[in-house]
Order: structure tokens, then C-alpha cells, then sequence
């Protein structure tokens, strides 16, 4: 199975270079990192041996989904060869290959998309719907902080232009704007209704739901979630990925850095 990954970067170096040996170790070599135009200056040099590019600028929170599509364009038209790509941010921490497995059995059911947090929304994205032809009654989401695209999704994209005629579209928008969206990134509910409207499945490794304060599903093995982060009070040993974990000294980052180490020695 070959994955390529798409880092998504803009502060904290030593994290992005925790967050990338990580990715390394445990997710493949082909990796994709993508620093926010505001801090390429600062991050460009970052001593690490994977691809760079420099994306477009953003200094609000509710603009990443330009980047987020300059991203999987750039993945897809780097590594064609991939079975799946990785849409992730440099705040999660790749603890196992465990997630492989799960991707293994998504391939069999046609799902085409994976990540936490799935749910149904009534909204429109009357920009997107322009694109594809298609009204949406209702769209889907993920949560953004790490998403698998499987290569009959990209390739379904590509087919279209999307990336191109996306970035076109938007290309003068500013300040996180999206025409007739309220949420954080429409990219969280962009590509999961793509999915489906292309015909191929979502699925969901964990929820956590913030009314309860609880988690749902696989979450000991996948314990990422928006906010808050995680407690450190917490290893999670069986964990294959985890978000939030912001800071390098997190003591979630120092155990399985520990771990990584271990591993490599024995």
C-alpha cells in the first residue's frame, strides 16, 4: 500500500519535525510539506528530508481549504502511483500503522473517504454544486485535521479539473471567505460530499462528542478530535493517530517519541 502525505504547516518547528519523523516511520517516505505563504520564510529551511512547497497565504483560521486543495493537487500530480493520500496538519502525531489495516478493509466496502468525526449536515455550497452540476440537499463531513483520500476519489477529481477550476473560483476570496458557509473550513464538508457524489462511501474511525465529553467508536486507536487537546494525563498505547497535540514536549509526543526510538533499536 503506498500512502503519500500532505503536511499542512504554518508555526512550531520543532513539532513539524516531531510530527514528520512520524509520519515517516510509520505512514511512508512520499511526503508533501505544505507551508502556509505566511510563514515560508520562517519555515522553508527546516532541516528535513521531504518535499517542500510554499502555499498560499492565510493569517485567519477559516482560510486553510485553498491550501488544503493545492495540497492533494500537488500529491496527486507528484505521486499518481498512490493507493491513498493523507491530508494532515502538523498537530497530529502518527503513533502505528494500525490505520493501514483500516484502509485495507475500506478499499473492499468502496469507501473512498476516511477520517473522525462524520455526520450529516442540511447546508449548501452553492460554488461547489456549480462545479459538479448537482444540487445538494444535504452534505457530509469530516473533521479536517487528518483525512485518507483513496485514488478512485482523486482520480474522480482530477477527471473534472476540480483543483484548478476550485482555486480558480476562489481565487479572490479573502479572510477565510466562503460564499454561503458558516463553518470552520469548508474543506470538512467539501470532499466528504464529494465522496458520495461521486459514489463512493465515508467512513468514520471516532467522534468525539463535545455535549458529552465522550468518545465513540475506535478512539483507542484513533483519539483525534478538535478540541481540547489531549490529556497528557493519557498514552494512549494503542494509538495509530492522535490530535490535538500542539506543543514538541507534550507528554503524549515525548511517549510515543520514546517508543519510536525503542522500535529502531531493537
Amino acid at each position: 500500500m503506498e500512502i503519500t502525505t500532505v503536511l499542512q504547516v504554518h508555526s512550531d518547528p520543532t513539532t513539524i519535525i516531531d510530527t514528520v519523523h512520524s509520519i515517516l516511520e510509520h505512514v511512508g517516505q512520499n511526503v508533501l510539506l505544505l507551508i502556509n505563504g505566511s510563514a515560508w520564510d520562517q519555515l522553508k529551511d527546516i532541516d528535513l528530508l521531504v518535499s517542500k512547497m510554499k502555499g498560499f497565504r492565510h493569517d485567519v483560521p477559516k482560510a486553510p481549504y485553498r491550501n488544503v486543495a493545492l495540497g492533494l493537487q500537488m500529491a496527486w500530480e507528484t505521486f499518481p502511483q498512490s493507493d491513498w493520500v493523507c491530508y494532515t496538519e502538523y498537530d497530529a502525531l502518527f503513533a502505528s500503522d494500525r490505520f493501514k489495516y483500516n484502509l485495507a478493509m475500506a478499499e473492499e466496502k468502496k469507501v473512498w473517504m476516511l477520517g473522525n468525526a462524520g455526520r450529516v449536515d442540511e447546508c449548501r455550497m452553492p460554488l461547489v454544486e456549480s462545479l459538479v452540476g448537482e444540487n445538494f440537499q444535504s452534505i457530509y463531513y469530516l473533521l479536517g485535521c487528518c483525512q485518507f483520500f483513496h485514488k478512485d476519489f482523486m482520480k474522480k477529481l482530477d477527471k473534472i479539473d476540480f483543483f484548478n477550476k476550485f482555486l480558480f473560483l476562489t481565487n479572490e476570496f479573502s479572510e477565510g471567505y466562503f460564499p454561503a458557509y458558516s463553518g470552520y473550513d469548508i474543506s470538512e464538508h467539501l470532499y466528504p460530499t464529494l465522496c458520495r457524489h461521486f459514489g463512493g462511501n465515508v467512513g468514520v474511525f471516532a467522534t468525539w462528542e463535545d455535549a458529552k465529553q465522550e468518545w465513540h467508536g475506535a478512539f483507542e486507536y484513533f483519539p483525534m478530535r478538535r478540541r481540547p487537546e489531549l490529556d497528557p494525563e493519557a498514552t494512549y498505547p494503542k494509538a495509530s493517530i492522535l490530535h490535538p497535540l500542539k506543543s514538541f514536549d507534550h507528554p503524549i509526543r515525548k511517549f510515543h517519541r520514546t517508543r519510536r526510538k525503542v522500535w529502531k533499536t531493537t
